[in-house]
């Protein structure tokens, strides 16, 4: 099987899509009209962004930014730079849920994503019903377990 690699939001949602053990850590959403009840709360989303007719979150959330912030590296030869992207993956505690279930959440990620980190673990605003989050980044040139 070839390396992996997260070059886009996409290759990141499906790897954590695809892993039983991470949804199993993850809360749900419910949708305003969706009759087949909750789904994980995995999402990709532009920054800003809000989740179309989404009627509640509980649990732990994993967002996923579809746009990262890129580097370039050139090459004395004159060949076509090398892009490196930095991946933005938010995880958010809901009510029902504690920080220790996001910690455990992040170490999931961070040791599925090679060269990963996650950093700004902050309280968020009373009566929002979230309680605290953490950004996990993610490197694009850095191999996936």
């Amino acid at each position: 099987m070839a390396q992996q690699f997260p070059t886009t939001a996409q290759v990141i949602y499906d790897v954590l899509a695809a892993d039983s053990a991470f949804l199993a850590m993850l809360g749900s959403y419910r949708f305003r009209g969706n009759s087949s009840g909750e789904i994980p709360a995995l999402s990709i989303v532009t920054a800003g962004e809000d989740m179309p007719a989404l009627r509640r979150v509980q649990g732990v959330e994993c967002i996923i930014q579809d746009a990262g912030d890129t580097t370039a590296s050139n090459y004395l030869t004159g060949d076509a730079p090398r892009l490196k992207t930095r991946w933005s993956v938010f995880l958010i505690c809901w009510e029902e849920s504690t920080g220790a279930d996001l910690q455990a959440a992040s170490e999931h990620i961070l040791k599925r994503f090679t060269g990963s980190r996650s950093y700004q673990t902050v309280s968020t605003t009373d009566g929002l019903g979230s309680l605290v989050q953490t950004k996990v980044e993610i490197m694009s040139d850095m191999p996936i377990l």
